[in-house]
């Protein structure tokens, strides 16, 4: 969402009821959704050493914040998360995990998750509809009268999942499809509801058009959650319950293992479905969220800005996907094979070729002890898909030593989920996993080391000024 579209928002709320109201009135009794999702809320409780646990990282957290922040030029804007707009919208107290649609019949299956042994997973699942396996075609529309101006972004997120995965969309007007509808917030059901005529909701104001949010909300239309319900979850971050209003707790829900599968995806804190660390915080200015000690290094950096490495292998492995190829190919430096050009390899970020053996063009391979900055500004601010700025930067340590970075971001707008402007910075051996994206200026990033001798750096902006500054030297 950039700024500037506020004054969009408000005239769509006085020019009448939303789309988002009689959809949720016409699935499911709010009243008893409310009730229901309250009740899951009383066995959402810490351990003492949890307790403990958080109370450390809270003055961890407390130092790291800076008391008077200057950004780049005196002004800033902020850019909202989809909690953030469904909040504001009033909508976030009709959703199930913040942005999720819920249907009577998958509401019936959660009254009963406990007597039924299901899980909330499980329960919707077993109330859904499949698009089908192995390039699935979703058929889709807009409601009538809605923004001709915001469906290039939309077909801009619906070809994101095209060029990665097997999903296809096709726009329709008669048969089952998802109808894209008018609403201040942004909201989805998960999966496929029904299988008969008529449409599902794809909720998306003006607020929403941005590619990593229309995507977000694809996911779950597609089928999918969010990463911290895993039931993994408490091995990697810790949940302040303290900091939750009543109501909101519910959100925060975990995944019974025997009833999950993970598809061998790890947990991963930059996912485009995690939430971010202060979404549903009592005390915004504090966590909900705090990463484990032993991941501190992305308590910033929850939350993507676009679909990740690890969700588009998620999303072809629950589609199938890899059996649009008769052969497997190998891929090198954690590539996989690319499911619409079976011949060559989908890599990670860093990596290029048919078989991902290329590193990216090196900008800067230079170390040395003083700060080294990178000026951003695009020109051609507004085009129709917002394109980003982006620059590659490679920075290299003799071998045998390592990487020491601390990342600094300035400029005139941020978000939670790093969307308008930052920098994502791969420092694992490993390059599958997303890196640590910075994009706040009101906190003192950490300082990073790299697993091998190299560090890769990419910067972006969709067109507000923007400074990275990196101090880095090399280490033993």
């Amino acid at each position: 969402m950039h700024c500037t579209v506020l004054i969009a928002l408000v005239a769509s709320i006085l020019a009448g009821p939303i789309d988002f109201e009689s959809d949720l009135k016409h699935n499911v009794d709010l009243g008893r959704l409310q009730k229901d999702l309250a009740s899951l809320e009383e066995r959402l409780t810490n351990t003492p050493d949890v307790e403990a646990e958080i109370s450390l990282l809270k003055e961890a957290y407390e130092k790291t914040v800076i008391e008077s922040p200057t950004p780049i030029n005196g002004s800033t804007c902020k850019d909202e998360d989809i909690n953030e707009i469904n909040e504001k919208a009033g909508e976030e107290k009709d959703l199930f995990e913040g942005d999720v649609l819920l249907t009577t019949e998958q509401l019936s299956l959660i009254e009963n998750i406990h007597s039924s042994n299901r899980s909330r997973r499980q329960a919707l699942s077993d109330a859904g509809y499949s698009w089908g396996t192995v390039n699935p075609v979703i058929p889709y529309s807009y409601s009538a009268g809605y923004a001709m101006d915001r469906r290039p972004t939309i077909e801009a997120a619906m070809k994101f999942w095209e060029k990665y995965t097997c999903v296809r969309f096709k726009p329709a007007t008669s048969g089952y499809r998802v109808e894209v509808r008018e609403s201040a917030g942004c909201s989805s059901y998960v999966g496929k509801i029904d299988d008969r005529k008529g449409t599902q909701g794809l909720n998306l104001g003006q607020n929403c058009m941005s590619i990593g949010t229309i995507c977000h909300e694809l996911s779950h239309t597609f089928g999918f959650f969010h990463v911290q319900s895993r039931f993994d979850r408490d091995r990697y971050v810790d949940i302040d319950f303290n900091n939750i209003l009543s109501g909101d707790k519910h959100n925060f829900d975990l995944e019974p293992a025997d009833k999950t599968t993970l598809r061998d995806i790890p947990y991963e804190f930059g996912s485009n479905m995690h939430y971010y660390h202060k979404d549903f915080a009592r005390d915004e200015s504090k966590p909900a969220i705090y990463a484990k000690p032993a991941y501190k290094v992305y308590q910033e950096g929850m939350m993507g800005r676009l679909p990740t490495f690890y969700d588009i292998l998620g999303v072809n492995k629950h589609f199938n996907c890899a059996a649009n190829c008769k052969s497997s190919i190998s891929c090198s430096n954690g590539g996989i094979q690319d499911v619409n050009n079976c011949s060559k390899c989908l890599c990670p970020l860093g990596w290029a070729g048919d078989k991902c053996t290329q590193a990216p063009r090196e900008s800067n391979t230079r170390l040395s002890t003083t700060s080294s900055r990178y000026f951003m500004h695009n020109t051609d601010q507004f085009s129709q898909v917002f394109k980003y700025i982006v620059k590659m930067i490679l920075i290299k340590a003799p071998a045998g030593m390592k990487v020491q970075m601390t990342p600094k971001v300035l400029g005139t707008r941020w978000s939670n989920s790093c969307d308008p402007m930052g920098i994502e910075i791969k420092f694992l051996k490993d390059a599958r996993p997303s890196g640590l994206q910075v994009c706040d200026w009101r906190v003192q990033q950490p300082t990073i080391t790299s697993e091998t001798n190299e560090m890769l750096v990419q910067a972006y902006t969709l067109g507000d000024q923007s400074v990275v500054e990196m101090q880095y030297k090399a280490v033993n």
